[in-house]
């Protein structure tokens, strides 16, 4: 009866665990074996045969059983190790599920917020939209009424004007005519006006009035002999000059005056600077050159014009002097002495650091409205620079013509250009210094002991976060001058770029993953400094190819530093002649460096320096060999294939 009951659980048991073709092959593939006991058409008969061919070998029995019995008991382990693990899985899905609603509620969270800030946005829209109308509003009535009071001026000056020239009060016509036309100045794009055209052509006619009856007066008191008194047209005569000479020992009082003058308002000018402060940045005012500039130079067109009209002598050019004290006073005092001070930083970046810095949480050197106040220094100086050039010339219209060779302003433009290169020079070094920490940190990272390669390192996103950081600020408050920008995108790659390949050949000893790695990160940082002028623009825009130029060939060097560090140091002739052909650089310390950076011994250096001193090309004279030596140097489509490659490989170890 019970061997019936264990036949009959066989047949069930062989019922349950029948397989279909495909799944068995399916099996067989994935768990190959040569056991007879996994085979599906295993038959027990030919297997006990197969163990005892002969009565003999019945001998061996308790020993074959017994090999049996552990063979069982090995299979019940891993049987029960895989249903454990099966309780696992469900516990860890059930984990999982309830992670996944969490993250489900959490975004029905995120999706409300953004609603509501989005409602909030539209709202400051509105509210703002009225607010700006306003203004609108406030800015043309703030400019009606001064034009309306200048119209009132101006009428009221041409009926002084016109009375005083027919009474003949010469000394207070002199005063009113200057007033009038510097109200008139205000008038010249509305001359279409027929009221405004009548109004000029009023004055012009009583300034031709003026004239022909002062040479009148002047002819009547001293007529010429046996001729009748005439009244001679303006370029006839004969008094012009006279009078003005006779006073031009006396107008020193006038230049002193004006030297007085020019201090004083230099002084104010310092005084409102340090009152309001420097344009505020994320404005209109943000980078704008400062309005003091301006008022300076309308006052010298006023000063020159009036000592022009006074004398075109020796005064004019004690005038020219004064113009120039002052304007390198204003370089100096508004200019260069608000510049900001740098400061040296003492503290240090950590790769610890690195990886707990987050996006915005370390700030730039210079603040934002410190970089704004260079940028703003840096074009009110370009104003000051091509104004000074234009008042140098109309100075030398003014002058008599013997002294027109003593009216010189390079002194003075040389000024502002210096100025202008400090601004530059001070956004430079402070982006590079943001820069340094990260730099220092690569440097000391172990890069023997790099097991894989990944993402670009920490490092490398530190310096694209300043990079992002303060380049777009610079970009938008020198809109007004583009080409400063570029020379600011010039310098800063001639400054990092070779501090990254000094910091570069510190890093050492590399492994092959380690320079791998390497060989990424500046890849990356290749394509953010190509990038880096219209980074963070909404408007793409080709960098100038001379930055290209300087881009591509300082990162394509510190690539190719990688690339021999890569490359196998045996045989020693070919490592040689590959350091030549990729490099091209014929220094024993460079070399050195490379050898460093791969942790070859000094015995072995010396054996490869040696080599390396024999192995090196002797150029020939003549411009062929600069060339020749230049073929050695990849082609763009090269250095693209090896990126590629570089890239594959990064793909496949992942």
């Amino acid at each position: 009866m019970m061997e019936e009951e264990e036949l009959e659980f066989v047949e069930e048991l062989e019922a349950v665990l029948q397989l279909t073709p495909d799944v068995q092959l399916a099996i067989e593939q994935v768990f190959p074996s040569q056991d007879p006991l996994d085979r599906a058409d295993f038959n027990a008969v030919e297997y006990i045969n197969t163990l005892f061919p002969t009565e003999q070998s019945l001998a061996n029995i308790d020993e074959v059983v017994n090999k049996i019995r552990l063979k069982i008991r090995r299979l019940d382990d891993n049987i029960r190790t895989v249903v454990r693990g099966q309780t696992n899985v469900g516990q860890d899905g059930r984990q999982a599920l309830e992670e996944a609603q969490k993250a489900i509620q959490q975004f029905g969270k995120i999706k409300d917020i953004k609603d509501k800030a989005e409602k909030s946005e539209q709202m400051v829209k509105e509210i703002t939209r009225d607010i700006k109308q306003l203004d609108h509003a406030k800015r043309h009535l703030t400019t009606s009424i001064t034009t309306l009071n200048h119209l009132h001026m101006l009428a009221g000056g041409v009926d002084s004007l016109e009375a005083m020239t027919r009474r003949r009060q010469y000394g207070e016509v002199a005063n009113l005519l200057q007033g009038v036309m510097n109200v008139l100045e205000h008038f010249h794009k509305y001359m279409g006006i027929p009221q405004i055209r009548q109004l000029s052509e009023r004055v012009k006619a009583a300034q031709t009035e003026l004239g022909q009856q002062i040479l009148a007066d002047f002819e009547e008191a001293f007529p010429s002999q046996g001729t009748k008194p005439k009244k001679p047209k303006a370029p006839d005569n004969p008094f012009h000059g006279i009078v003005s000479k006779c006073f031009e020992p006396h107008l020193y009082v006038y230049i002193e005056s004006q030297d007085k003058n020019l201090g004083e308002l230099i002084d104010r000018f310092v005084a409102d600077f340090k009152a309001q402060g420097p344009p505020k940045p994320n404005t209109d005012e943000g980078g704008a050159v400062l309005p003091s500039c301006a008022d300076l130079f309308v006052y010298y067109k006023k000063c020159m014009v009036q000592c022009s009209q006074l004398s075109t002598g020796e005064p004019m050019i004690a005038l020219t002097t004064i113009f120039q004290k002052y304007l390198r006073e204003y370089a100096w005092k508004i200019l260069s002495g608000n510049l900001p001070k740098t400061t040296s930083s003492s503290g240090g970046l950590t790769i610890s650091s690195l990886l707990k810095e987050k996006e915005g949480s370390e700030a730039a050197k210079f603040t934002l409205e410190e970089l704004g106040l260079i940028c703003s220094i840096l074009s009110t100086a370009e104003y000051c620079l091509a104004t000074t050039q234009q008042l140098e010339e109309k100075l030398k219209e003014k002058v008599d013509v013997s002294l027109i060779e003593r009216i010189n302003l390079t002194g003075e433009m040389d000024t502002f250009s210096t100025v202008i290169s400090s601004s530059i020079q001070l956004l430079v070094q402070d982006l590079d210094a943001a820069c340094d920490p990260a730099l220092t940190a690569m440097s000391k990272m172990q890069w023997q002991n790099v097991e894989h390669v990944g993402d670009q390192s920490p490092y490398v996103t530190s310096v694209i976060l300043h990079i992002k950081q303060n380049v777009p600020i610079i970009r938008d408050n020198l809109a007004s001058t583009r080409k400063y920008f570029t020379q600011f995108c010039i310098k800063f790659a001639n400054s990092f770029i070779p501090k990254f390949i000094t910091h570069l050949f510190k890093c050492k000893p590399i492994s092959m993953v380690g320079a791998e790695q390497l060989l990424l990160d500046t890849h990356s940082l290749k394509m953010v400094l190509l990038d880096l002028p219209s980074i963070g623009s909404q408007v793409v825009r080709k960098a100038p190819a001379s930055y290209t130029k300087i881009v591509v060939k300082g990162m394509t060097r510190a690539e190719m530093i990688l690339k021999v560090v890569m490359a196998p140091h045996e045989p020693l002739v070919v490592f040689v002649d590959n350091y030549i052909k990729l490099l091209t650089d014929c220094n024993t310390e460079t070399f050195q460096k490379i050898l460093d950076m791969k942790g070859l011994k000094r015995s072995e250096q010396s054996s490869m320096l040696e080599l390396f001193r024999q192995r090196l090309p002797t150029p020939p004279s003549g411009p062929e060999g600069s060339s020749s030596l230049s073929l050695l140097a990849p082609t763009p489509e090269q250095e693209s294939s090896r990126i590629r490659k570089l890239e594959k490989l990064i793909k496949k170890r992942l």
